[in-house]
């Protein structure tokens, strides 16, 4: 079972995708195969301050002859690594396509974790069942960025504006030249429009 994540001195309101974690690792424990490890965090400016998670199976809890290692990132989605009994030692390294969203429901996670797990395998399926909470982590990962831009949450449309009856609607970003650095920029644009980090 996981703690409670430790406070962040640079995040004090928390990790904004910790229910996913949590929700993650009880459909895992739920399955008879909880990880050895469990990872949070976030990448920093450079990749936008993705949110991600890192589940690992050491080479005593698997079937094969390695381990296994579960990555995920709130905008690219699932991967797996097939590692050797060094857990360092990578063998394969791909996305997981049997999941088709990136904020996969934990019981589909649980679904191809079993399968690579216990077969080293991925399951023969295409998930495309999104988790219930998956708006809330995108909103809250969304202000979570904005916080560290030093920009206020996320306004959600009030009934009857003009954003909800479709004028007007989008994102109004601005940004200041003269103060502002690149980096600011860049992680700001990726925050108010949720594009992907460049590969």
């Amino acid at each position: 079972m996981l703690l409670d994540p430790p406070e962040l001195r640079s995040v004090p309101q928390g990790l904004p995708h910790w229910p996913y974690v949590q929700a993650v690792d009880d459909a895992l424990i739920a399955r008879g195969i909880p990880p050895g490890t469990v990872r949070a965090g976030h990448h920093g400016l450079e990749r936008g301050l993705t949110t991600c998670m890192r589940l690992g199976w050491d080479v005593s809890r698997t079937s094969g002859r390695g381990g296994i290692r579960l990555d995920w990132e709130e905008r690219k989605g699932w991967y797996y690594a097939l590692t050797g009994i060094d857990s360092h030692d990578v063998l394969l390294y791909t996305v997981i396509t049997a999941l088709r969203t990136p904020i996969a429901a934990p019981e589909r996670v649980a679904d191809v974790a079993e399968e690579l797990v216990c077969f080293r395998r991925v399951p023969d399926a295409e998930y495309r069942e999104e988790w219930d909470g998956a708006q809330e982590i995108r909103v809250a990962a969304a202000d979570f960025r904005r916080r560290h831009l030093g920009l206020g949450p996320v306004r959600l449309p009030q009934e009857g504006t003009d954003c909800e009856r479709g004028a007007g609607a989008g994102v109004q970003l601005t940004i200041d030249t003269s103060t502002d650095t690149y980096e600011q920029v860049v992680a700001a644009v990726r925050a108010a429009y949720g594009s992907r980090s460049p590969e």
